[in-house]
């Protein structure tokens, strides 16, 4: 673990810095010495350092200001004598980050220096999962606030390693999209990438499709890839079972009793929460004990503050879809969508933000698309004079309309589930408004 890891020793002692340098030396670090803090400060300018094993009989309180201010990247290790703790512990506030007491055994000292070492180590592959994923994320999965950036996190840890990944999240969340994107960072890049809906499958169907009979199944046509099973848990136990089995022996067996055949195939579980509902559901079954990696996405109530950001995001993508320059949103609509709910989440904001985008800009699309029946003329809207409850009652009975009134398709269109659908259209039946029934 520690071949690769650079120590700088800061110590004006020569005897005690000889006697640590050949210590280290053996142990596989890569040692240099400084005997006075501006030596310290050239070489690290030169070379930089992984760890600072500084000691406090060479610059005091001062010199570990100085360090942490030279090498901000550095993990700082401070080496103190009889007598100086509480200066070391004050050196812990100014950027230290441990305390290796002169007197205490050499292990006690290895041990400090490798748990620095790989601190440092994670700390540097996290700036740089994430930066690889904020790089990504502007085009797919954008959003600064802090639950966004612990899932940019997340999704490059996913990217960087071969266990499961688990993707939850409230519908119109994003799950697709951090699929994708774990993929898309991942050294699987390039090769297929399949997702299933296994919701709503006929189970002997599904079963065929996932496993094959005759022919490989999707598990054999992503070799090389990624698999996306998408609410696997509405499968049955025993298929749900059989895949479990498939992730941990990396075998499948066609239908017909064929020989195994190998796999090799990333496996992305993506499942849907409700408010109220479990994590998981029956997933347990496919997980069992082997190690997976949780990406939970929050809802876009829980995260207002990306809000501008996703706003500004899909407006310019409309823009450039019609071919205009779009008016300035009204700071009236801006605040309105800010206090609003948004069950169906991102997906529910993008459709919003395309339909004001696009009456605003008299786009053929929103005019053709608003003819028909109580949605009214969307293409004539004036966005920054009605409340956003009001739009959203307009484009629930537009999209309703424009299905003929199948709820289940309005739905779907909308990015909101049925029931809250259906908690709408009858709060509007309920305040005199037609709604359009199927037949």
């Amino acid at each position: 673990m520690s071949q690769h890891t650079r120590v700088l020793l800061v110590d004006g002692d020569g005897a005690s810095a000889t006697a640590l340098l050949q210590l280290l030396g053996p142990a596989g670090y890569e040692t240099s010495h400084a005997a006075t803090l501006d030596a310290a400060v050239r070489l690290l300018a030169r070379a930089g350092a992984d760890v600072l094993l500084h000691s406090l009989d060479t610059g005091g309180l001062a010199g570990v200001a100085r360090l942490a201010g030279a090498a901000p990247d550095a993990e700082l290790v401070l080496l103190a004598g009889a007598g100086q703790m509480p200066m070391a512990r004050e050196g812990l506030r100014l950027g230290a980050c441990d305390i290796v007491e002169r007197a205490r055994d050499l292990d006690s000292f290895l041990f400090a220096l490798e748990r620095a070492s790989r601190e440092g180590r994670l700390r540097r592959e996290v700036a740089t999962l994430r930066a690889r994923v904020q790089a990504a994320a502007p085009e797919s999965l954008v959003g600064q606030s802090p639950s966004m950036m612990h899932v940019h996190e997340l999704v490059g840890r996913a990217a960087a390693s071969r266990v499961p990944v688990l993707v939850t999240g409230e519908a119109g969340t994003g799950k697709d999209v951090v699929a994708r994107l774990v993929h898309d960072l991942s050294d699987r890049a390039g090769r297929p990438f399949v997702t299933v809906r296994c919701q709503g499958t006929d189970a002997a169907a599904l079963e065929q499709e996932l496993f094959g009979r005759g022919r490989g199944g999707l598990f054999e046509a992503a070799r090389g890839g990624t698999l996306v099973l998408d609410e696997l848990r509405s499968a049955s136990p025993a298929l749900r079972a059989r895949v479990g089995m498939v992730m941990t022996d990396r075998v499948v067996m066609r239908g017909g009793g064929e020989a195994p055949v190998p796999i090799d195939a990333r496996v992305v579980l993506t499942a849907r929460t409700d408010v109220a509902g479990p994590p998981l559901g029956g997933l347990d079954l496919v997980l069992g004990d082997q190690p997976f990696l949780p990406i939970a996405l929050p809802p876009l109530r829980e995260r207002r503050s990306d809000i501008p950001l996703l706003v500004r995001h899909f407006r310019g993508r409309a823009a450039g879809d019609a071919g205009v320059a779009l008016p300035a949103l009204a700071t009236e609509t801006m605040s309105s969508m800010m206090g609003h709910q948004w069950p169906g989440n991102v997906r529910e904001l993008e459709h919003w933000v395309e339909r004001i985008a696009y009456a605003g800009s008299g786009d053929s699309r929103a005019s053709a698309a608003s003819r028909a029946g109580p949605g009214g003329d969307l293409a004539h809207l004036d966005s920054s004079h009605l409340t956003l409850e009001a739009l959203e009652r307009k484009y629930i009975l537009h999209v309703l309309s424009q299905e003929r009134g199948h709820q289940s398709r309005a739905a779907e269109r909308l990015g909101i589930d049925r029931r809250t659908l259906y908690r709408k259209l009858k709060e509007y039946r309920d305040e005199g408004a037609p709604v359009q029934q199927a037949g």
